[in-house]
């Protein structure tokens, strides 16, 4: 079982370390490109992957668009 506070961390907080949202942390493990479990509904995310997964810079994002990485070259309300 994963216990938040020893190898894990929740995701609201893999997403503040990652400077992201909680639904890009669920999609990265799903993905498995981020390594966690599920205990009942809850996700907890390993700390070693974390570390392993660079926080995003501003060349990351595309210059279309609202930043956000979908691609689509423009969001509602822009």
């Amino acid at each position: 079982m994963c216990i938040a506070g020893e190898n894990f961390v929740t995701m609201g907080e893999a997403a503040a370390y990652l400077a992201t949202t909680e639904t890009r942390i669920l999609l990265l493990l799903k993905t498995q490109e981020l390594r966690g479990k599920q205990v009942e509904d809850a996700w907890f995310v390993d700390k070693a992957s974390l570390q392993l997964c660079g926080k995003p810079k501003p060349s990351d994002f595309g210059t279309t668009g609202c930043g956000g990485g979908c691609g689509s070259g423009g969001c509602a309300g822009q």
